[in-house]
């Protein structure tokens, strides 16, 4: 979300017409505007706060109020704090990281409509034609037990796990903010221990909560892996030139 603003802010610092700048600008409100909305929806799902909080489960009050309030506000914090002198290089890369991991995000999502792996709190329910379940194999059952039964469709969405693959792409992704900030300029290292200690803490959470298997975490850190090599692959390719 920080990254959208800020490439909203190269946009609107560039050479190119201001008719082309106004549409690049509303395109980066409503990216932001969308990604807010299922960021936040996610963050109130059973398998977060709203494990906790199940009233706030598809709550569109409380959803907004996270979207608008919260995620959001990281939009207007890289449009309007990040560096002012228009950089062809930054916006580049910045572009190709979200395109990267938005592609890396629509992979997994359908992965997971393959496989409809049941996630290990489900199991524990002890429900009949409900069992462990190879990662490898999917599992052609989910619907019949959605439609039936009623069970939530995300409880057969275990692998592999998202939050792994969005907190292991911070690896890739936080130490880039020393090319947005001056004032973290030499801080790669830093950033990336943080973005990985987080990550760590992220994935053994999930196995925690019953939310993942070991291979569902595996699976999304693989995937995140995988999409920062290309991300750096570009990287190094660009400084060849």
């Amino acid at each position: 979300m920080l990254y959208i603003g800020v490439i909203c802010r190269q946009v609107r610092n560039s050479d190119m017409p201001e008719k082309k700048k106004n549409v690049w600008t509303v395109i980066c409100g409503y990216l932001g505007l969308s990604t807010s909305v299922i960021c936040s929806w996610s963050m109130f799902a059973m398998d977060t706060i709203g494990g906790v909080f199940p009233q706030t489960i598809d709550n569109p009050p409380i959803i907004a109020a996270g979207a608008l309030l919260g995620v959001y506000l990281l939009f207007f914090v890289g449009l309007f704090t990040s560096k002012k002198e228009y950089d062809r290089r930054l916006l580049k890369r910045l572009i190709i990281l979200c395109v990267v991991m938005v592609c890396a995000l629509f992979f997994m999502a359908a992965v997971k409509l393959i496989f409809c792996r049941p996630r290990y709190r489900l199991l524990i329910q002890e429900i009949p034609g409900i069992e462990f379940h190879p990662w490898y194999l999917p599992f052609a059952d989910s619907w019949s037990f959605i439609n039936e039964m009623g069970i939530d469709w995300n409880d057969f969405r275990s692998f592999p796990s998202g939050h792994a693959l969005q907190s292991m792409g911070l690896i890739f992704s936080l130490p880039s903010l020393a090319e947005v900030y001056g004032s973290l300029k030499g801080r790669k290292t830093v950033l990336f221990a943080a973005a990985a200690v987080f990550a760590i803490f992220v994935c053994f959470s999930r196995m925690v909560m019953g939310a993942h298997f070991l291979s569902d975490v595996s699976a999304g850190s693989l995937l995140a892996i995988i999409a920062g090599y290309v991300w750096l692959r570009f990287i190094r390719s660009e400084r060849m030139k």
